[in-house]
């Protein structure tokens, strides 16, 4: 098993390790974005070929974060065009990502559906924090930090194809206690690489670190607060968040959820 994590090592320090890209679908939406003569009906044709990501559009433009009194939101068109073009990218980037990867181990792929389900609960606190701290959420900061709470666990889809790609050769069985040791030794190295391979803003590379600095801004800090009271302080029989991945861009509303939340925050003089 030691030799396994070396391997690991070396590749990382030879450049040799292989970083995951984005989603075909991911790919033609940026470059959609990227192109000044697109338009919010080309968004709604490209992602219109995704029932499920078009109905969780929709169910998302109708929740308090995105919803004007008295207008129903009846169609993806107009579930965009409430949401933005940016708003809509980043949203539709994060639940890609989130949904695009699977492996064959199946400690792998359990462990890798765990941090789906981690990362939208950071999403979730983390919109919450911002707006508790901030007393309000701008809907381009909450679409950074939707997307930025899925980034934070992103470097540890190369460890998981490295191992994935081990066990098929070689039918060695791993525990999860040594992978969890590799997830926490490289997740911020290899995520750093992975984001900058895909060329996102500084403030998304940077965050991964998850260590503020004069230069994290409160949507940034945000993150981290989310971050830290998921994997260390959220209460065991704590867990928000249905079936529909939407919830995850939403922040909680008044409840036990957001009463541990604001309590956390309070014991660190942030509120």
């Amino acid at each position: 098993m030691q030799d396994i994590g070396a391997t690991i090592r070396d590749k990382l320090r030879t450049g040799k390790i292989s970083l995951p890209s984005l989603p075909d679908n991911a790919v033609k939406l940026r470059n959609l974005a990227s192109d000044p003569k697109s338009t919010l009906n080309d968004l709604a044709v490209l992602i219109g070929h995704d029932a499920s990501v078009s109905a969780q559009l929709i169910r998302l433009a109708q929740t308090m974060r995105y919803s004007h009194p008295g207008c129903t939101i009846t169609s993806l068109h107009m579930a965009i065009n409430r949401i933005g073009m940016n708003g809509t990218v980043n949203l539709v980037l994060a639940m890609s990502i989130l949904q695009g990867y699977s492996f064959h181990s199946k400690l792998l792929h359990a462990m890798c559906r765990q941090d789906y389900e981690t990362s939208r609960r950071i999403s979730r606190y983390s919109l919450t924090a911002y707006q508790l701290i901030n007393g309000d959420l701008p809907m381009q900061v909450g679409d950074y930090i939707s997307l930025a709470s899925i980034f934070l666990n992103i470097g540890f889809l190369p460890i998981y194809s490295e191992l994935d790609a081990i066990e098929r050769v070689t039918q060695v069985q791993f525990s999860s206690e040594m992978v969890y040791q590799w997830k926490d030794t490289l997740r911020s190295i290899l995520g750093r690489m992975i984001l900058e391979k895909w060329k996102f803003d500084q403030k998304f590379v940077d965050v991964v670190s998850l260590n503020i600095t004069d230069n994290y801004t409160p949507d940034m800090k945000a993150v981290v607060y989310g971050y830290d009271f998921v994997k260390n302080a959220l209460p065991a029989d704590l867990v928000p968040l249905g079936d529909d991945l939407s919830d995850s861009f939403s922040p909680l509303e008044e409840g036990r959820y957001r009463s541990a939340l604001l309590e956390y925050l309070q014991g660190r003089n942030l509120v």
